[in-house]
């Protein structure tokens, strides 16, 4: 599942990057203002609004705390199973653990899996025993009722999660069974994804028959909850093609003659290369060195009466907001990093040589068009233009003398965890 809106990222918890999608804010508002207005009024009468609003914030805030460690649980576990995590991220409808590869074996898919819900479960009975020794304390009382209706959400949290239809936990449990019985992660997928779009067609159905019956809001929220999780599960199925697609394959498959343009170009003359090429994203050099990175996206962001003033070094992205990687990185290793980026696109570069840039589009069409010619069942380490291409830019060998490094030491001072840090260290090495 990809987020909704764009994500920002508020931090780091046991390794893993936080991120959270700005619809997530609908849910945490649309809690605040049931509970403040609706439910603990009607629960606990004879408060003023002060407390109900305290109350309902804070309700709120342990609800994203105990999102936070459903998936936490999943990451946690998924990481002791080999399988690398490149974040959390909450958003309108829970959260979701990237990983950026399939378990290994259907075992560690199941306990991947089944540590959500029982970490849901766990904040569910401590919220309710909470909530029972507070209960007949008058003073204690909002937050005994607070606790209870906690313990109420992480219940409904788990037992959603577990219905039978991927990508929910209960989907991927169904998926875990039927890869252990038929060793066939692809029919497995396939299966859970039919079930994963059933109970889609099925909640919108029921949410249909609500809005029918009467309970409007309700019904409406059932029917765009089903009519998420169907689309979900398409999507899901696609990314999981495509992971097992480029699972191997080298991030110089996928790279495409690129161009480089002078800080002085035009976005206007920028547009006419991006027409006339299949890049999507263009180098831009000065002096023999890389200053930056424009996109299709940014290009195309601009007025058609503007791009004659406009120059490519005013739309750029600095190098200090670009991932590098090494020829050897598998596309699979970049996928997520780049679906979190903003559209900002990744380096390929090693030994102070610039072998090309690559973006999720990139990799899209070079999955599409692999599939189309049979080349995703064929050896992924066979060929591959960019292991032939020249180099688009080659600095200076020396650091001390390398513009592109010393521009990078500067924007790099804090350093970089994971693959970013050992990509950093190769680049500028010579």
């Amino acid at each position: 599942m990809i987020p909704l809106l764009g994500s920002f990222k508020v931090g780091r918890w046991f390794g893993f990057p936080i991120r959270i999608d700005l619809s997530w804010f609908v849910l945490i508002v649309l809690i605040v203002w049931i509970f403040t207005t609706v439910e603990f009024p009607r629960q606990l009468p004879g408060y003023g609004d002060g407390a109900y609003l305290a109350m309902g914030i804070a309700a709120a805030l342990f609800f994203f705390l105990s999102l936070l460690l459903h998936e936490l649980a999943h990451s946690i576990v998924a990481r002791s199973r080999g399988v690398h995590v490149q974040g959390i991220t909450l958003f309108i409808f829970g959260g979701v653990a990237q990983t950026t590869m399939e378990a290994k074996r259907p075992v560690d898919e199941f306990l991947i899996t089944v540590v959500g819900p029982l970490a849901s479960l766990v904040l569910a009975a401590a919220f309710w025993a909470l909530g029972a020794l507070t209960a007949e304390l008058y003073i204690l009382a909002p937050a005994g009722q607070v606790s209870r209706y906690l313990g109420w959400l992480n219940f409904v949290l788990a037992a959603f999660n577990l219905l039978p239809g991927f990508p929910l936990d209960g989907g991927r449990i169904f998926r875990a069974a039927v890869w252990q019985v038929t060793g066939d992660l692809r029919r497995a997928t396939r299966w859970a994804t039919m079930g994963g779009r059933l109970l889609g067609y099925t909640l919108m159905a029921g949410g249909g028959f609500l809005i029918l019956q009467g309970p409007f809001i309700s019904g409406l929220w059932l029917a765009f909850i089903g009519w998420f999780l169907s689309n979900a599960a398409a999507s899901s199925y696609r990314q999981f093609q495509m992971i097992r697609t480029i699972a191997n394959v080298p991030v110089t498959r996928a790279l495409r003659p690129t161009p480089a343009v002078a800080p002085q170009a035009s976005v206007l003359e920028l547009a006419e290369l991006f027409v006339a090429g299949a890049a999507s994203a263009l180098p831009v050099v000065r002096e023999g060195g890389l200053v930056g990175v424009v996109t299709l996206e940014d290009v195309a962001g601009v007025p058609n009466d503007g791009r004659a003033e406009l120059t490519a070094s005013e739309l750029m992205i600095d190098l200090g907001e670009i991932r590098v990687v090494p020829p050897d990185t598998n596309l699979d290793e970049v996928v997520a990093w780049l679906q979190n980026s903003d559209g900002r696109p990744v380096i390929v570069a090693a030994q102070e040589v610039l072998h090309g840039i690559l973006t999720l589009q990139d990799i899209s069409d070079w999955v599409a068009r692999a599939r189309t010619l049979g080349l995703d069942r064929a050896d992924p380490r066979r060929g591959g233009v960019g292991e032939y291409a020249e180099p688009i830019v080659r600095t200076e060998a020396r650091r001390e003398e390398s513009r592109w490094t010393r521009h990078r030491d500067e924007t790099h001072q804090d350093g970089r965890s994971g693959a970013g840090t050992r990509s950093d260290r190769e680049v500028g090495h010579g």
